[in-house]
């Protein structure tokens, strides 16, 4: 309704309602991994859908719209076995007609209630009625008025219980209602390049993947995926050789490479320390507090301190991420193994 600024006088297929479903659903179970619970059927549906985890554009505001094309063009067939309609429409407008449907079995619920819609219509006016073929619903005037009204408390109110209902069904998942939806488009990394353009003109870094020594062309690799972390914090960030970083993608790496980033960040920290103001310092290095669980500022230039710190925090970290699919234990097949 609101994609179509509120004008729907010619009704809603349920055919497109479905299909919101499904690309609304995609960016946090497909994309994300997240899940909706056992008894969900739409991740199922979603599986159907022809791949388009390879498109460039899928966190671009014309990905939404490459979605629905996989979903109504190539894959609408297979989608439609799962009948998401069949009974979320009557079950909605069951409220308006409690008297009428008191102690009747469901499957006759079922049939009554577009009946008692469309007969009832303008009398108890119900959210909305069905064409003949029932594929297509009429909202009635003065609910649309009202939802558009109220459009941004109602949206709220259901997202929050959305945000809610997968934060149950992923409690160890960090950044649930990050990933609800995509972003726009993914944040620079400018902040952080410049950091790390500071640390490899004071000193050597080599990459914790390939051995090489890092210079003017390297890449950033989130440590654990942002897929799994959706954050840009600095303590997950390490500059890599551009081919390791191609071939690691969003897999998790081996346990191994852990101690090699500890050690990469330790010397980081220690040059930064020296350069920056303590105002700056502090600034810099407060994602490592949080994000690391470290008590104290002090304990960072501490290489052992460092190092168990990443261990506690990456450890249960890649195994839940193990857990929800994130591909693990990836190398890299090189020069260093």
């Amino acid at each position: 309704m609101k994609e179509r600024s509120f004008s729907i006088g010619k009704g809603i297929l349920l055919r497109d309602i479905e299909s919101e479903m499904l690309v609304t659903a995609w960016y946090p179970n497909v994309f994300f991994k997240l899940s909706f619970g056992t008894q969900d059927k739409i991740s199922l549906a979603l599986k159907q859908i022809q791949d388009t985890d390879n498109d460039r554009n899928v966190l671009s505001k014309s990905g939404r719209q490459t979605l629905r094309n996989r979903i109504v063009v190539d894959s609408y067939e297979k989608v439609q076995t799962y009948n998401f309609m069949r009974y979320v429409p009557n079950r909605i407008l069951r409220p308006f007609f409690v008297r009428e449907t008191k102690g009747m079995p469901d499957y006759l619920v079922d049939q009554k209630i577009p009946e008692l819609a469309a007969k009832q219509f303008l009398e108890r006016c119900p959210l909305f009625y069905f064409d003949e073929s029932r594929e297509r619903i009429f909202l009635h005037t003065d609910w649309i008025a009202y939802l558009e009204r109220h459009q941004a408390i109602i949206e709220g109110w259901a997202l929050w219980h959305w945000a809610d209902y997968m934060q149950r069904r992923n409690p160890n998942i960090p950044a649930v209602t990050q990933k609800l939806f995509p972003p726009d488009q993914r944040e620079s990394l400018d902040k952080q390049r410049r950091f790390w353009n500071s640390v490899i003109d004071q000193g050597e870094i080599l990459c914790i993947y390939t051995d090489r020594k890092i210079c003017g062309d390297y890449e950033l690799d989130h440590f654990l995926p942002w897929r799994f972390v959706a954050h840009d914090q600095l303590w997950n960030l390490i500059p890599v050789d551009p081919g390791a970083n191609s071939s690691k993608s969003d897999q998790l790496p081996d346990k191994k490479y852990i101690d090699r980033l500890a050690e990469t960040q330790h010397t980081a920290l220690s040059i930064v320390q020296n350069r920056y103001s303590n105002e700056k310092w502090k600034k810099v290095v407060e994602s490592y507090i949080t994000g690391l669980h470290i008590e104290q500022l002090g304990d960072l230039l501490d290489r052992g301190k460092l190092k168990s710190a990443y261990h506690e925090t990456l450890n249960p970290l890649m195994s839940t991420a193990k857990w929800q699919g994130f591909q693990s234990e990836w190398t890299y097949q090189g020069l260093y193994l």
